[in-house]
């Protein structure tokens, strides 16, 4: 007991607080940009994990309270890591957008929704599964005559979001 007040008593309590705050976090989590030494996304999962142990723990094993709180804020603190590496972590590296890489770019087909002229820049339309994007474009290799409208290209690199591309006729004739 702690000031009168059993030991399960408090554990549920935290559970149960910190249940309620990881739904804050989950839903205005993005709002706030916790970038301090302490993120709560991790002290949270932490107690709630310690307490749900700790209630646990208190309930069916006969171990000391001090040992129990030792041992579940063990498994919290694996469990939290975890948590951190394989799910939060990837989450915040992720990129926010569904479009492609300019790198996925190189190698692919597109069409000329503005004329390249020879010495200089138009611009080009890829479609793909998620939408279709526009980039500026430029020719790659020097030509004789500009690319009209409509025609096909294909685009061999890209560099400072600019695509270096070459007048393609389709798939090659055998």
């Amino acid at each position: 007991m702690v000031q009168g007040i059993p030991i399960e008593t408090i554990y549920l309590y935290v559970l149960i607080a910190c249940a309620g705050i990881a739904v804050l976090l989950v839903i205005f989590g993005d709002v706030f940009d916790f970038d301090g030494p302490i993120d709560p996304m991790l002290i949270i999962p932490w107690l709630a994990f310690t307490s749900l142990f700790g209630y646990l723990g208190e309930q069916l094993l006969d171990w000391g309270h001090v040992f129990l709180f030792i041992v579940s804020g063990s498994l919290a603190t694996i469990l939290v890591f975890f948590l951190n590496f394989y799910v939060l972590v990837p989450m915040k590296n992720a990129e926010s957008t569904i479009s492609i890489s300019e790198k996925d770019m190189e190698g692919t087909q597109a069409t000329v929704i503005t004329p390249i002229p020879v010495s200089g820049m138009g611009e080009i339309q890829l479609k793909s599964v998620t939408g279709s994007i526009n980039r500026p474009a430029a020719l790659y290799a020097p030509q004789e005559t500009p690319i009209d409208r409509g025609e096909q290209v294909l685009i061999i690199e890209v560099k400072e979001r600019v695509c270096y591309v070459v007048p393609y006729k389709g798939s090659l004739k055998v």
